[in-house]
């Protein structure tokens, strides 16, 4: 990409244009022209003009070849995650990370989420399949499960290793961050 920096800042910020994925889930949508070589974001949010009329403002970033993966991709992808989390929490949304596309299947999974309980607030994080070869996650698993679930008492610091108890399962997928999606939605 040309501005590759807008669009880390803008991903995971409730900014940019929403699809409905499934009931009360949502992903964030571009369009990707391949003629032009531009992905084309809208913000999610419309402005009224002085006149009545309602506008959208939108971003066109140029794309070029693809090269080698940046060195910085993990730092890229956590913070592209802390975003994400920082948002949903602001809006009361879970945020799951699963695999790109229409089509895409049930698992894999990671889900984020912090939900009341008696004693304030708990983080959540789910992961499926379990990542039976993460050094984090592994002593966690259920023989029989297909998923894995960590959770703690939600706070500045739990928040903040979040992403990178995440990122951990994420990596037993085999997929590139780029075959990756995230879905943001709000609960039940």
């Amino acid at each position: 990409m040309t501005d590759a920096n807008y669009l880390h800042s803008a991903q995971g910020t409730g900014t940019i244009a929403r699809t409905l994925r499934e009931e009360r889930r949502f992903r964030e949508v571009g369009m990707l022209s391949e003629d032009t070589g531009t992905l084309m974001l809208q913000s999610r949010y419309p402005l009224t003009a002085e006149d009545g009329t309602v506008q959208f403002e939108g971003a066109v970033i140029g794309l070029k070849p693809a090269g080698d993966a940046a060195e910085s991709i993990y730092d890229d992808m956590r913070s592209l995650l802390a975003q994400a989390i920082n948002h949903g929490l602001s809006n009361g949304e879970f945020l799951v990370v699963e695999k790109g596309g229409w089509d895409a299947p049930a698992e894999p999974f990671c889900l984020f989420v912090v939900i009341p309980d008696e004693d304030g607030f708990v983080s959540i994080i789910e992961a499926g399949p379990a990542p039976r070869s993460s050094e984090i996650w592994s002593p966690h698993i259920v023989a029989g499960q297909d998923s894995t679930t960590l959770s703690a008492h939600a706070d500045p610091d739990t928040i903040e290793v979040a992403p990178i108890i995440m990122l951990d399962a994420i990596a037993a997928w085999g997929l590139e961050p780029w075959d990756l999606a995230l879905t943001f939605g709000t609960p039940s």
